[in-house]
């Protein structure tokens, strides 16, 4: 590419950038070019430069490292919205998510049942989740039952094969989290027992076994007003 002429700097600094990491030229976790080389390669100023870099960084594309440089890292959400989240921004109303998940759920569901493709290795890998979040609780081992739950409601957005639903899974995973492991938490305490909690995944593997979006959807609904429940305002 030639020196950079034209108005708008930034942004066609910024294009650069976007097209090398793109492309794979440059390489996720590698570092890029410095700023005295990619200032005299391009011909510009290094302010202009800096800026394109900081969007880069807010965009989660790159990371400045403070005496190393700036490294190609690999592209997610998660620190966008748990930014938004730590901030205040967005306030967390984990009835609202739930609300959300629920949502996204039934959308991945009807979407795997719509597509008639054969689901037995993707519910093969749902059931093994299943077990281990049973035996998980019946061990009394919660934070490998908090994974579990995690992997299996994971699980089942990727069951959507749609790269937006699992982007978004994948955005809002650390806060998710938070809110599955508070819905279990309370569960198990105010019913005194697991039994709501495995029975309404139970009904979502089952669904999917035998192709009823009903039984799927009915489960995501009951599971819902329980947790409406839990989170009266």
């Amino acid at each position: 590419m030639g020196k950079i002429v034209r108005s708008s700097l930034t942004d066609q600094i910024f294009d650069y950038m976007r097209k090398k990491i793109l492309s794979g030229e440059w390489k996720s976790n590698e570092k890029i070019p410095s700023e005295n080389e990619l200032a005299e390669t391009l011909g510009v100023s290094r302010m202009s430069l800096r800026a394109a870099i900081q969007r880069s960084n807010g965009l989660g594309l790159t990371e400045t490292r403070i005496g190393e440089g700036t490294y190609v890292v690999d592209f997610s959400m998660r620190s966008f919205f748990k930014s938004l989240f730590d901030y205040n921004i967005l306030q967390q109303d984990y009835q609202q998510m739930n609300e959300f998940r629920m949502i996204i759920q039934i959308g991945s569901v009807r979407l795997a049942l719509m597509r008639e493709d054969d689901l037995t290795v993707e519910i093969a890998e749902l059931e093994d989740i299943f077990n281990q979040m049973c035996e998980s609780l019946k061990n009394q081992d919660y934070d490998s039952f908090y994974d579990a739950d995690y992997r299996f409601h994971e699980c089942v957005s990727k069951m959507s094969h749609n790269e937006f639903i699992a982007l978004l899974y994948d955005a809002i995973s650390s806060i998710w989290f938070e809110v599955a492991k508070s819905n279990s938490n309370i569960s198990i305490m105010k019913h005194k027992s697991d039994k709501a909690i495995l029975q309404f995944h139970k009904s979502i593997v089952d669904g999917l076994k035998e192709r009823d979006i009903n039984k799927c959807v009915e489960a995501e609904i009951e599971s819902l007003k329980r947790s409406q429940t839990y989170y009266k305002s």
